[in-house]
């Protein structure tokens, strides 16, 4: 601690010398002590020590002037009588006399005053992270103390208050800014907190000045005495309006990709796209929320016609029709060439109709809409027409997602009439062998072009949505929102699964599908495909079980994976149909040749059986043993029919025994060459991304949704990311920072510039403008046969596809920054293989990611090892309070324990103690007295290991 003594002239030097003896100071001998006081403007000092001359009484000024315009604390020394309660009233932090006993005395003011600036230190830092919390995260905070009156924090004040309105000390100030709406449980709330004394955690709604709605999501506590009164309360207040939002957005997109889904369903069966229009554009309608569908075509479908007719339409309830209005017949395209131009180049009108051009207002007036969005229809490259939603209740602005799903569905529709017309045109040329061939020619081609759009088109969207959802998990939400996600990722995740049969299925079908043939040890690959379904299994009480018989060679060449998709659809159907018993599958010898032999599988189970009358069927397209409205068991009828072809794909045959009541055996058969090396090779493990990794990545991607998502996971793996929307932006960003850039994630389909064009554009430069060398990795949604091939040979080093898997898409970085030199990857991190298997690892049961700890206390490690310290403490005493209550049976006493062990659980980040402490706690206030004790058992050991490891990383703090 740095000294500044201002000593009198006449004070004894030998004392003055011994008491400063082993300090760092400096020393001015005055007559008038307050005139050395101008020299803390420079040279500063963590304390002043005056120690005036008996008859100097400027000592007084002194202690004003230090503490006032320099804010620094002061120790008053005297030799003769002087008015200790003086100093000490004027500011002073200690007064006493030069005595033998000062220099003791000066020592020990000195140590409880260098703690207490380190308790102020500490304390401010606390409160500077709390105030960069509220700002950060929306968040804010109040108290209550015993007399009734409220603090707020400025959090609070800026997520409440607005315009002219604000809080006051009364709790009551704040019911101004309450939704109408939400007024009654906003009273409940009060009523249940300040005169029940419960504990609340809840969501309501405010209206600022403006009339916007903010939705905020509340945690209270009441603190009683010990004779059960309220002594005071506090609470924290976020913002969720963003996580509102984002939900709102995921759930509508939700609902159009299922509609879209079973339109590309529909068509992969039926020609005629028309067939189905009416009811696509209803469900269309309703999953978007507005008044109006329509599809404009040009007239008779001819390509050089500049006419555009009303061709299809839904509406509302309440909307008048504008199918018959002959306005709406015959239009001049050429008169409306503003969005006349834009559609042509594949570009989206949206907007207010007030906005629009007075002729273009004049149209859409006359159908009584508000807002509308237009995107054209191409079949093929020609412009088809084009289809649009309006809203005639109030005027809107159209929501990225919203446009995007328009986009999707309209490309959709274009491939299907363009499937149709080359359909049509087969058909007509049939009179010529020549040109029936070209024709079929071209409607395979059109079909393929409409499998790789729709594989494009609904698994970007689907990217986004998991993406998505999987960001929002780590935001921290509430247990409800929690399980809203959780309801978005499965339904993204089924859709997914529905997608990938309907392409799996059109690529068999149209000789598009390939085994890809590996050697690859047997009964190692056999577990990995089969060990899921022992939990599954378990979960449905019953036991799933394999065996291997011993002639069964230990390494073979074949497809591993399409042999795991037909074992994952055979046994998946079993476990889903069996409620009791067991699922069984075995493998043994059906014939051998030379160099070859033939495997026979089967999968036995105890389950519900299929009617006689089903066996010819079940493996047909689209067909269930169960097809009634009141099945119990969802599904596509489309696995066991996968199957089958991949069965015969494999030179097998599949087949079903079954009784009703008593089980099914589906067995099957398939070829595998036989490895000339027996000898089991390990199975090679997934790299992991080197935490030493961090690059500066170059991400081009044009949808939203996926951009967001993965820039979001790639920061949080440490990396650094530029974003782009397009081909050109990317050539752009490399010229401006080139030289910076270690990686490029390319996505494969994107405006203006695609990114094999950019890839291409890159890799035959010549070294001045652009990196020659640099990695690209593509990131697409085609699944199509030749696809990678495709943006291989364009110069790209690795592929993802969507949705993308960041295991995977961390292993290419890896493989990819193989030999970069500004970047030191270990050599046993690097892969042979773009496309080698994952290898998942086990859950650990807990765990303490000090890594996320660090990274929130922003590298304060003196602050983490406090929260680290409290947590250990408040454990135990939470864990005894909670001991008490269930000794005592009282609900309210182990609810409030629980609710405390789920805060102190989210302060070191583990979630899952925090979730289901948190589930316990609302089983107490419905009163499940065993359910809760059951859970608390088994939580038990959980949250014993979570203390025993935050104690471990205390001691290494």
């Amino acid at each position: 601690m740095k000294l500044l003594v201002l000593a009198g002239k006449t004070v004894d030097n030998t004392v003055l010398l011994s008491l400063l003896k082993g300090r760092e100071y400096t020393l001015s001998r005055l007559s008038t002590v307050s005139r050395g006081v101008h020299p803390l403007e420079k040279e500063g000092a963590d304390l002043v020590l005056l120690i005036p001359d008996g008859s100097d009484s400027s000592w007084e000024r002194a202690i004003i002037r230090v503490r006032r315009e320099y804010d620094t604390n002061v120790i008053v020394l005297y030799e003769e009588s002087l008015s200790e309660n003086k100093a000490i009233e004027l500011g002073a932090y200690d007064c006493f006399k030069l005595d033998s006993a000062a220099e003791e005395r000066l020592g020990r003011s000195l140590f409880h005053l260098e703690q207490y600036s380190t308790l102020e230190s500490r304390f401010i830092r606390k409160q500077g992270l709390l105030d960069w919390m509220e700002k950060v995260d929306k968040i804010g905070s109040w108290r209550m103390d015993n007399q009734g009156n409220i603090h707020w924090s400025d959090g609070i004040r800026r997520i409440v208050e607005s315009g002219g309105r604000k809080l006051t000390k009364s709790f009551t100030s704040g019911r101004k800014f309450v939704h109408p709406e939400d007024l009654e449980v906003y009273d409940r709330a009060n009523a249940a907190t300040f005169d029940e004394g419960w504990s609340l955690d809840f969501e309501y709604r405010i209206l600022d000045d403006k009339g916007t709605t903010h939705h905020l999501h509340v945690v209270r506590h009441v603190e009683t005495g010990g004779d059960g009164t309220i002594t005071g309360a506090f609470g924290m207040v976020r913002d969720i309006s963003l996580h509102k939002e984002f939900e709102d957005i995921l759930f509508r997109r939700d609902a159009v990709l299922q509609v879209l889904a079973g339109f590309a369903d529909r068509f992969l069966r039926e020609v005629d796209w028309e067939g189905g229009i009416d009811k696509t554009m209803e469900a269309l309608g309703k999953a978007a929320d507005v008044t109006r569908v329509f599809v404009f075509s040009k007239a008779h479908g001819d390509s050089d016609s500049e006419t555009l007719s009303i061709r299809h339409e839904w509406v509302v309830d309440g909307v008048e029709p504008i199918i018959d209005n002959p306005v709406f017949k015959n239009q001049s395209f050429e008169e409306y060439s503003s969005w006349r131009k834009a559609l042509l180049r594949r570009r989206v009108v949206a907007g207010h109709v007030k906005d629009f051009h007075q002729r273009e207002q004049l149209f859409f007036e006359t159908g009584g809409a508000k807002s509308i969005i237009i995107v054209p229809v191409f079949a093929g490259n020609t412009l088809w027409g084009f289809m649009g939603l309006s809203e005639h209740r109030m005027e809107r602005d159209w929501l990225p997602a919203e446009i995007e799903s328009l986009t999707m569905a309209a490309n959709l529709f274009g491939s299907a009439i363009h499937h149709g017309l080359m359909g049509e045109k087969l058909i007509a040329a049939n009179q010529s062998a020549e040109e029936a061939s070209a024709a079929a020619l071209e409607a395979s081609l059109a079909k393929s072009m409409f499998l790789a759009n729709m594989s494009h088109e609904i698994r970007t969207p689907i990217s986004g949505i998991l993406g998505m959802a999987e960001m929002m998990v780590t935001t921290g939400l509430t247990d409800e929102q929690r399980e809203h996600m959780n309801m978005i990722r499965d339904a993204a995740g089924s859709l997914l699964h529905i997608v990938n049969d309907i392409l799996d299925l059109s690529k068999i079908e149209a000789g598009k599908m390939e085994l890809k043939p590996i050697d690859f040890s047997f009964r190692p690959v056999l577990s990995t495909s089969v060990r899921s379904f022992g939990p599954q299994a378990e979960l449905n009480n019953i036991v799933f079980q394999y065996s291997v018989d011993d002639d069964v060679p230990a390494r073979v060449n074949g497809d591993a994976d399409r042999l795991g998709q037909v074992l994952w659809n055979l046994i998946g159907n079993s476990i889903k149909f069996t409620e009791r018993g067991l699922v069984e599958l075995t493998v043994s010898v059906s014939k051998q040749e030379a160099g070859r032999t033939c495997l026979l599988f089967k999968v036995r189970d105890t389950g519900v059986g299929i009617a006689q009358d089903k066996l010819e069927t079940i493996f047909d397209n689209f067909t269930q043993a169960d097809s009634s409205l009141r099945k119990k068991h969802q599904g596509t009828g489309l696995g066991l029919a996968i199957s089958r072809k991949l069965v015969n794909m494999m030179g097998g045959e599949i087949g079903v025994e079954s009784e009703v009541g008593r089980g099914s055996t589906f067995f099957f058969t398939a070829w595998f060459g036989v490895v000339a090396n027996q000898t089991l090779v390990e199975e090679e493990a997934r790299p992991k991304l080197a935490k030493g990794l961090h690059l500066n990545l170059l991400l081009a991607e044009d949808n939203p949704l996926n951009r967001k998502y993965l820039n979001h996971f790639l920061t949080m793996f440490g990396h650094t990311v530029t974003s782009v929307e397009n081909g050109l932006e990317v050539l752009s960003a490399l010229e401006s920072k080139g030289k910076e850039i270690d990686l490029i994630l390319m996505d494969v389909q994107m405006p203006e510039m695609s990114g094999i064009e950019a890839t291409r554009a890159i890799r035959e430069s010549n070294g001045k403008r652009y990196d020659r060398t640099i990695p690209i990795i593509a990131l697409t949604a085609y699944a199509m046969k030749g696809d990678r091939e495709r943006m291989i040979d364009a110069g790209m080093d690795d592929y993802v596809s969507k949705p993308v898997d960041m295991h995977a898409l961390s292993d290419a970085i890896v493989r990819c920054m193989a030999g970069r030199e500004s970047v030191g990857v270990p050599p046993h991190l690097l892969g042979k293989s773009p496309l080698r298997k994952r290898v998942e690892s086990v859950p650990v049961p807990v765990s303490l990611d000090m890594d996320s700890l660090t990274d929130r206390f922003e590298g304060n490690m003196e602050l983490l090892k406090d929260i680290l310290e409290l947590f250990v403490i408040e454990a135990e005493e939470k864990l005894e309070k909670l001991d008490a209550g269930i000794k005592e049976q009282a609900l309210k006493k182990v609810g409030v324990a629980l609710h405390s062990i789920t805060n102190i659980a989210s302060h070191v980040l583990a979630m899952d103690i925090m979730a289901q402490s948190r589930s316990l706690e609302k089983l107490c206030y419905l009163g499940k007295l065993e359910q809760v004790i059951e859970g608390i058992e088994e939580m038990r050991p959980q949250f014993a290991a979570l203390v025993t490891l935050v104690k471990k990383e205390v001691e290494k703090l």
